[in-house]
């Protein structure tokens, strides 16, 4: 069956460091409107004064202060509690998802002349927003691959990265879930091409 979209909505979730963001640039190349929800969440902890006095709040019963000398979030601080206490990570997630899904979706009204629109969401089921979504595209990698990934790009060590790598249960539960899987352990390439032909399929599945 030939479904009629007027815009086709896509998420790009899957682990840290497995390679969303190449995604989103080749999808961005074809045409798509793009947001990334790991820049909302930046922007948020930079500007969001309602949003940074509660994860100060959050951060503070821990004794620290996660604010910088511009009184913003300093991101690395909080992350490395985040990152390594569960607990504290459930509780950042539960102030800050409920605004990056109100962005989303004011994100999907400004743009709905388009035809596709791409959303990276690392968090997509976390954040309960899979079913904003048309299609979900999931990207993973082997775990070495994306150790060496965020060691590399983020300056981060061994164990920082491997925290950062456990604090994202993406297991077979979410593959199922996707539309598509793309296994990225190849070329800049390869990916590319795969996604030129996934988006191939959507369009044929879409009636374009």
């Amino acid at each position: 069956m030939i479904i009629d979209y007027t815009m086709i909505k896509i998420a790009i979730t899957g682990g840290i460091a497995s390679g969303k963001s190449l995604v989103e640039k080749f999808l961005k190349q074809e045409g798509a409107a793009a947001l990334d929800t790991d820049e909302v969440v930046h922007k948020l902890l930079e500007n969001n004064q309602n949003i940074i006095k509660k994860v100060y709040e959050l951060f503070a019963q821990t004794g620290i202060d996660v604010r910088n000398e511009s009184g913003s979030i300093d991101r690395k601080k909080a992350g490395q509690i985040a990152f390594s206490d569960q607990q504290k990570l459930k509780e950042l997630e539960k102030i800050i998802h409920p605004e990056v899904k109100k962005i989303t979706r004011d994100f999907f009204a400004n743009n709905k002349d388009k035809e596709l629109a791409v959303v990276s969401a690392p968090l997509l089921y976390e954040a309960n927003m899979d079913n904003m979504f048309d299609f979900v595209i999931t990207v993973t990698a082997d775990e070495k691959i994306r150790l060496g990934r965020l060691m590399n790009t983020r300056n981060l060590s061994e164990d920082q990265a491997q925290n950062r790598i456990n604090s994202q249960d993406f297991g077979r539960e979410k593959l199922e879930k996707a539309d598509f899987v793309i296994k990225n352990n190849g070329s800049v390439d390869d990916l590319e091409n795969t996604v030129k032909k996934i988006l191939n399929k959507i369009r044929i599945l879409c009636g374009y």
